[in-house]
């Protein structure tokens, strides 16, 4: 990938034979976390990784 990342989640490689890419970054406190595989990308995403992140997020915490 090229250019500045964007926060959030982002789900790439999801063509049949590929093996799909969970990628979830904060830009307010720079946590980025993969996950590689049908299986743990889909139980990932269903985990809601926004908002259980939020409610640990460091940088979050402090501007409030």
């Amino acid at each position: 990938m090229t250019g500045p990342w964007l926060g959030g989640v982002t789900v790439r490689r999801t063509e049949w034979g590929q093996t799909p890419i969970a990628d979830q970054l904060c830009t307010a406190c720079g946590m980025h976390r993969r996950v590689a595989g049908r299986d743990l990308v889909r139980d990932f995403m269903k985990s809601n990784p926004i908002h259980a992140h939020r409610t640990v997020c460091i940088a979050a915490k402090g501007a409030s």
